[in-house]
Order: structure tokens, then C-alpha cells, then sequence
């Protein structure tokens, strides 16, 4: 059986070097009535699949596509028209020689063209591990692009998983992902979700050839499992099918995940793709859904966020979340002046704080120089460069580009002092000269 592919929402064209010709109407008749009727034959539900064919058919009957000569933007407007009648992102029409003739000649075998020409486009992209970083506090941060098939791409997400493995919390990034393939997004379940036994989550059946498709999350994976800590998923309107199927079930099946960002997009039927002829590819939905574990759906509603932010505003939004929500489950002194350390931080970078009289921390203070520029204070030791001073409030600084300690002004009797704050807890005092 084909593997079962969950849509890409903003389709990638494999077949960049081959220029579009000129369409000819024998072509377009050709090409709208092979879809209408894989429309009628395929899409799994009958009554969206009546008014998006009649939608289709009276465009034909007022000559829309008369005046389109660009094979390009015929598959455009027929796309345009497909998404508007039918209320479906996934159902489009791709222009793209190159993956129509993969599609024709691999119709027989069970490892999808689509796949194999997607692949050599995704490699380049690390197949979506797009950023791996640690954030202050020992915060994971995995900016996820696609959720790419297992078969290519599941030694680097074990490799991802592994990264994270001693994290405190963990934000996964799916602010751009539009989608992807199903069994990776069973495979990094796996890593989230406590089970010792495989969990089958979904079964659907396809309306091409009638057979079965079982979700199952494995019960093992190699790498240690993140079932124990915070896990913040950022989303946004573009968040869509893969990612969306990948971000209910997280939070359906693990009471530590947290959505921050934006509604999804609302994209949930698997889909296959078919070729109409050797120019032109029909994106279809073509999986019903026969069993569910998770009663959630997602199809034209998109899924609502636990915190609702502006998307852009949603990395740092989750970063504060994961640090205040460890904060408030430790007791441990150390650890605390840990995440206050790196909550500060955040602070200090995503807040304007104006210092007031500014100017009274100018000066010497020993090796140290505190100088007053455009407004701002900037850091010297010794001879070296100079360190913009960031604010964490009106008398508490970070210095740019180093983190193992801070600058504190005070006043002791009338007589302005620097403390230089350790990370490890050690104060060093200077008095101003």
C-alpha cells in the first residue's frame, strides 16, 4: 500500500528548471474533466465532492479558463476555484512535469514518487529540522519545518530528540510548518507521549484503492523519552494538517503540552497525489477516517491555542510560560536562582525599560568604565571593547553578550556602587571613583 501522505500547504515545485509552455484548450478540456472525475471518484466526502465539481463545471459553462495561455496559472486558478468550492486547503492542481511522470512510472510501487522527489529538495533542509538550540533556563527550542517521512528522516529526528534529552522544558516550533507525512508524525509522538505498548491512534481508509491505514504511535523509540517536562507547541494560521494532526494529539495525549500562538489553518484530510497527465498533478483528499482515539477534528476550524498571542510574539511568550511554570513546581534554591537568572534575561531583552538619571552611573569603578551614549550605558573592562548595558530594571543590567554575570548600581549612604553578580552566586563590589 502507499504510504499515506499528509499535505505540504505550501507546495514545494520539484521541477524549478522546467518552463512552463503554453496551454492548449484541448489540454484544459482534457485536464478539468480528469479531475472532475477523479473528484467524483475519489474525495471522500460525497457532498463536498458534488459542489465542488458543479462549481467547477459552471466556470467551464461562463469560459473562466478561456483566456489562460500559462500552464502555470491555469493550475492556479483551477486550484483557487478547487479550495473556494470545496472549503478543502489540501484539494489543488500542481503544475509540475517532472513529479507527474515520477508519479506514472512509480503507480505500481508502494514507495511514493512524491516522496523520493520531495526528498531530494528536503534533504537540504535538514528534512525540516530546521534550528536546535538551548534557550536560557535549559529550555529546548526545535523549529520544525515539515514533518518529513520516517524512511529518510528518522535517524535526524532521533538525533533532535536526543539533543533535547536533558532539557527542562521544551518549545517546538510549528509557526511554518504546513504539513507533512503521517508516520513521522506517529514516530515523534513517541518521544511525548508515555506508553510502553504501541498506540493506535487513528484508522482511515482510502477512497483510491479501499484499503487501510493504521496510526500508530510506537511504544519505543531509541532515544529517551520527554513525557516529564513542559512541552510549549507554537502555531500559527499557517500550522496545518501534519502539524495540526501532530499538535491535538500531543495535547490530547500528554497533560504537560501547552499551545501558545495562533489558530491553525484548518487542514485535515490526508491526501494522495495523482497525475491528471504527464504536465499536471492532482493533490486529493483521499483517506476517510473510520476510528479515532482522539475525538478532536480540526477540518475547516483550525485549532484554538491555550494562550492566544501574535504568532511573531509567541518564542518569547512560551519561553517566559515554560520558565514561571518551573519556577512555581521548584523548591530547590539553587535551581531558582537559575530560572530567575534566565527570566530576568528574557526580560531585560523583550522589554523597553527607561533608566532614569542615567547619567549617575557614569564613571570609573576600578578597571571598569561606565559611559553614557545616545541615551544608553555601555560597559568597559580595562582596555577592553565596549558592552552595551541592557536594563532588567532602572539599576539592574545584563551586559551584551555575556551571561555568567550582571551589573547591579546601588547607593550606600549618598555613594553610587557597582556589584557584579556571579552567575554561581559570587558578588564582587566596586565604588564609583
Amino acid at each position: 500500500m502507499k504510504k499515506k501522505i499528509i499535505n505540504i500547504l505550501i507546495i514545494t515545485f520539484i521541477s524549478i528548471q522546467v518552463q512552463a509552455q503554453d496551454i492548449k484548450d484541448i489540454e484544459k478540456k482534457s485536464v478539468l474533466n480528469s479531475v472532475i472525475d477523479k473528484i467524483d471518484k475519489i474525495y471522500p466526502f460525497p457532498e463536498v465532492s458534488e459542489n465542488t465539481t458543479i462549481g467547477l463545471q459552471t466556470q467551464i459553462s461562463n469560459g473562466m479558463y478561456d483566456k489562460i495561455s500559462s500552464q502555470i496559472e491555469f493550475a492556479s486558478q483551477v486550484t483557487s476555484d478547487l479550495e473556494e468550492f470545496s472549503n478543502d486547503k489540501h484539494l489543488d492542481l500542481i503544475y509540475d512535469p517532472e513529479l507527474a511522470i515520477a508519479l506514472i512510472h512509480d503507480s505500481e510501487s508502494e514507495d511514493s514518487g512524491y516522496t523520493k522527489e520531495e526528498a531530494k529538495i528536503e534533504v537540504w533542509n535538514n528534512y525540516g529540522f530546521k534550528e536546535l538550540s538551548i534557550l536560557d533556563g535549559n529550555i529546548g527550542y526545535l523549529n520544525l519545518g515539515v514533518f518529513f517521512a520516517t524512511e529518510y528522516a528518522g535517524k535526524t529526528a532521533d538525533v533532535a530528540m536526543n539533543f533535547f534529552s536533558d532539557c527542562n522544558g521544551l518549545i517546538i516550533d510549528l509557526r511554518q510548518n504546513g504539513g507533512g507525512w503521517g508516520d513521522m508524525v506517529e514516530y515523534l509522538l513517541g518521544y511525548f507521549i508515555d506508553i510502553v505498548e504501541p498506540l493506535l491512534i487513528n484508522i482511515s481508509q482510502s477512497t483510491l484503492d479501499r484499503s487501510y491505514y493504521s496510526s500508530v504511535v510506537p511504544g519505543y523509540v531509541p532515544g529517551q523519552k520527554l513525557t516529564n517536562i513542559p512541552i510549549y507547541i507554537l502555531t500559527s494560521p499557517t500550522t496545518a494538517s501534519a502539524a495540526e494532526a501532530f499538535t491535538t494529539h500531543i495535547k490530547y495525549f500528554n497533560k504537560n503540552v501547552t499551545i501558545v500562538g495562533n489558530k491553525t489553518a484548518g487542514a485535515e484530510n490526508p491526501v494522495d497525489h495523482v497525475a491528471i497527465n504527464n504536465n499536471f498533478v492532482l493533490q486529493i483528499p483521499s483517506w476517510k477516517r473510520v476510528y479515532s482515539r482522539n475525538p478532536n477534528v480540526w477540518e475547516g476550524i483550525g485549532i484554538e491555542p491555550d494562550i492566544e498571542v501574535d504568532a511573531e510574539d509567541a518564542k518569547k511568550v512560551a519561553h517566559i510560560l515554560v520558565l514561571e511554570k518551573l519556577i512555581d513546581g521548584t523548591k530547590d534554591k539553587i535551581i531558582l536562582a537559575k530560572y530567575h537568572w534566565a527570566l530576568d534575561s528574557l526580560h531585560a531583552n523583550y522589554e523597553n525599560i527607561n533608566i532614569e538619571n542615567i547619567d549617575k552611573y557614569v564613571g570609573n569603578y576600578d578597571n571598569i568604565r561606565i559611559i553614557n551614549k545616545s541615551n544608553k550605558l555601555y560597559y568597559q573592562y580595562k582596555e577592553r571593547p565596549f558592552k552595551q548595558l541592557i536594563p532588567i530594571s532602572n539599576d539592574y543590567f545584563i551586559v551584551e553578550e555575556v551571561d555568567y554575570y550582571r551589573l547591579k548600581f546601588i547607593n550606600d549612604n549618598g555613594e553610587t556602587k557597582l556589584k557584579q553578580i556571579l552567575s554561581f552566586g559570587s558578588v564582587r563590589e566596586y565604588s564609583k571613583e
